[in-house]
């Protein structure tokens, strides 16, 4: 079945049901659960079952992942909310632009040579660089072909840009970048082009009439300063720069030298910079044996996906599907779900570990204090 938009350690979190029916043939995956909890094994749901027949199987269990993929959906955004109660955000999120869209001539460029935008991220576990859009502006109307590398080696993606005669032109992309490795301590990204007849405009980052001066620097980024002009709140997180080189570089490998400061080489990027919240529980597998966090996130999601079933059946109007089922006993084990799945986002708030990422830090006792007088 699918799970789109889930994150993996929320996936099979909890099974559907492991019950053999005797006339229908459940999902290939309806019985696989991380943590051995099934949603049909709550007291009055467990009669859903002995409901099914070869009819409406298919029905019933598609309403039954719904209920789950809603549960894992609510769980993550009410935990959140909670953790954010209890906790700040080191770096404030940001969402603008990076480059200007303003050029005055196009660029001296050498067909064949390498050209492109050199950033150097902020290692921040569970920190992410989402561009939304990718822009472009070049001297003629066309397409140019931008390949993103990391500076592990690795070819992320390639990206065809369409270009506008001398003008500004914006290309919806939806690419989602990270901005920590394990394995190295400052990840770089290079978004590059190969130079044909098709030259770029020279545009910049910010124009030099005060205040905030861009620089390239890795041995001394300027990713630690709190950056209080919104305009440039990306410099918190990445530090921006040109980049050229002769032949394409073996990224990983080669000591690269050729960057500029203030240099964009035609491109712009619409982007946010942000922490997922989410993954200070779920970043990587779950431990149901041992880590009690983790046992009370499948009870949360089991519970609350229990509820959201439970109130489709009551509220259906149509419940000849499942008349092995006692309303009444439904009615009250779902307040009961609802006050266990309570219990447990609560719970789960208060011991959460907040060092299993970079995103949060405790609040200090006047904000802890200004909270519970205005409370």
């Amino acid at each position: 079945m699918s799970s789109l938009l889930i994150p993996d350690c929320y996936q099979y979190i909890v099974g559907l049901s492991r019950t053999e029916c005797e006339c229908y043939t459940p999902p290939a995956d309806a019985d696989e659960s991380l943590s051995g909890l099934y949603i049909d094994e709550l007291e009055s749901l467990s009669a859903i079952n002995s409901s099914i027949n070869c009819e409406n199987g298919a029905e019933v269990f598609a309403q039954i992942e719904r209920a789950r993929q809603i549960a894992i959906t609510t769980f993550q955004g009410e935990t959140n909310a909670l953790i954010m109660r209890n906790f700040k955000l080191r770096k404030q999120n940001y969402y603008g632009v990076i480059g200007r869209a303003i050029a005055k001539a196009p660029m001296t460029q050498a067909t064949g040579q390498w050209y492109g935008v050199r950033m150097f991220c902020a290692n921040v576990k569970s920190g992410v660089l989402v561009i939304k859009n990718m822009g472009a502006m070049f001297t003629q109307t066309g397409v140019v072909s931008v390949q993103i590398w990391n500076s592990l080696g690795d070819l992320i993606q390639t990206v065809n840009l369409n270009t506008l005669a001398n003008k500004h032109y914006n290309n919806p992309v939806d690419i989602e970048l990270p901005l920590h490795s394990p394995y190295i301590e400052n990840l770089e990204y290079y978004f590059i082009y190969q130079v044909g007849a098709n030259v770029a405009l020279n545009n910049d980052i910010k124009c030099n009439c005060g205040g905030f001066k861009p620089y390239f620097d890795t041995g001394k980024p300027y990713l630690t300063y709190v950056q209080n002009d919104r305009n440039y709140g990306w410099s918190n997180w990445v530090m921006v720069g040109s980049f050229n080189a002769a032949t394409l570089p073996n990224f990983g490998v080669d000591t690269l030298s050729n960057f500029g400061s203030n240099q964009m080489n035609g491109l712009t990027f619409e982007v946010e910079l942000k922490c997922k919240i989410s993954e200070v529980l779920c970043y990587e597998s779950l431990d149901f044996e041992t880590n009690n966090l983790a046992i009370a996130m499948a009870m949360a999601i089991q519970h609350k996906a229990a509820s959201i079933l439970g109130s489709w059946i009551v509220n259906s109007g149509n419940l000849n599907r499942f008349t092995m089922i006692n309303t009444e006993q439904l009615i009250a084990d779902i307040a009961k779900w609802d006050k266990i799945y309570i219990d447990m986002i609560t719970f789960i708030s208060q011991e959460v570990d907040i060092t299993t990422n970079d995103c949060l830090a405790c609040k200090d006792v006047w904000e802890m204090a200004k909270r519970g007088i205005l409370a």
